[in-house]
C-alpha cells in the first residue's frame, strides 16, 4: 500500500506533462489495438479456463503439510525474533508469513506487536484491527487497542474497546476496574458503577475494587450502595485513609 501511494503520488505530478509527450503515440497504438482485440479477447478466455482447471485440482497432501510445517517453523523464528527484541528480522518473519498464508491472525498479531513496540502507533492499530476482521472474539487485541486509543489520549475509543472485552471475556477483574476508571474519567458515574459491581462480583475482597465501589456509587447518588461497599471495605482493609471521607460524604447523600 505505501508504494502504490507513492507510485501514484508520483504518477498524479507528470502526469499532465507526460500525456502531452505520449498523444502521437497514443493515437498509433489504439489503431493496433483495434486489430489485436480480438486475438487478446481470445486469449484471456483461454487462460480463464486454463486457470479454472488449475483450481479445480488440489494440491498434493505433501505440499500442504510442507507449508504448514514451513509456516509453523517461520512464526516460531518470529515469536523468538520478538522476545529477543530483534525488531526488524521479528518483522520480516511475520511478512513472509503472511505471504504464505494471508490470512494467519498470529502472524497479523505478532506483526502488530513488533510495530507496537518500535513506536509505530498507527501502523500498529491498523493491524491489530485487522486480527479483530479474522478473528472477532480475540479480547487481548481488543484491550490492546483500548491501551493504543488511551495513549493518544482517546478515553471514548479506549472505552468501546474495553467494553467489547469484556462483552467477549467476562471473567477477568481488571478490565472491569480499568472500564469502570475510564468511564468515572468522562463522568459516566451510573455506568461505571455497574462496571465495578462487576469486578467486585469476581474479586469480592479486593480492597481497591471496594475503593472505586465506594466512590461511584457516592458519584452516582447510589447512598444504599455506598453504605454497603463502605462496611465491606472497612472490613477489608481498615487502614484505608479514605474510610472517614467516605463516611462524612456518605452521610450528605
Amino acid at each position: 500500500e505505501v508504494f502504490k501511494k507513492r507510485v501514484e503520488e508520483k504518477a498524479a505530478k507528470s502526469k499532465a506533462e507526460r500525456s502531452k509527450k505520449l498523444q502521437p503515440l497514443l493515437e498509433r497504438f489504439k489503431q493496433i489495438q483495434n486489430k489485436f482485440r480480438d486475438y487478446v479477447l481470445h486469449l484471456t478466455r483461454r487462460v480463464q479456463a486454463e486457470d479454472r482447471k488449475i483450481r479445480k485440482v488440489r494440491e498434493p497432501k505433501e505440499v500442504r503439510e510442507k507449508k504448514k510445517l514451513s509456516l509453523l517453523t517461520i512464526l516460531h523464528e518470529a515469536a523468538t525474533a520478538k522476545n529477543n527484541d530483534d525488531w526488524q528480522t521479528a518483522e520480516n518473519k511475520y511478512i513472509t508469513a503472511i505471504r504464505i498464508d494471508p490470512k494467519n491472525a498470529e502472524a497479523y498479531h505478532g506483526l502488530a506487536d513488533v510495530y507496537l513496540k518500535q513506536g509505530q502507533t498507527e501502523e500498529a492499530r491498523e493491524t491489530y484491527e485487522f486480527v479483530l476482521q479474522l478473528e472477532p472474539q480475540n479480547d487481548e487485541v481488543m484491550i490492546k487497542l483500548g491501551e493504543l486509543y488511551l495513549s493518544k489520549g482517546d478515553t471514548k475509543g479506549a472505552i468501546d474497546y474495553y467494553q467489547r472485552a469484556v462483552l467477549a471475556n467476562d471473567s477477568q477483574a481488571a478490565r472491569f476496574v480499568k472500564l469502570a476508571e475510564l468511564l468515572g474519567d468522562i463522568k459516566q458515574y451510573e455506568t461505571a458503577l455497574e462496571a465495578i459491581k462487576q469486578a467486585v462480583e469476581l474479586e469480592p475482597n479486593n480492597p481497591k475494587h471496594l475503593d472505586i465501589l465506594v466512590e461511584m456509587s457516592i458519584m452516582s447518588g447510589n447512598k444504599i450502595t455506598a453504605e454497603g461497599a463502605y462496611d465491606k471495605l472497612r472490613m477489608a482493609n481498615p487502614e484505608n485513609n479514605k474510610l472517614a471521607t467516605f463516611k462524612e460524604r456518605i452521610s450528605k447523600l
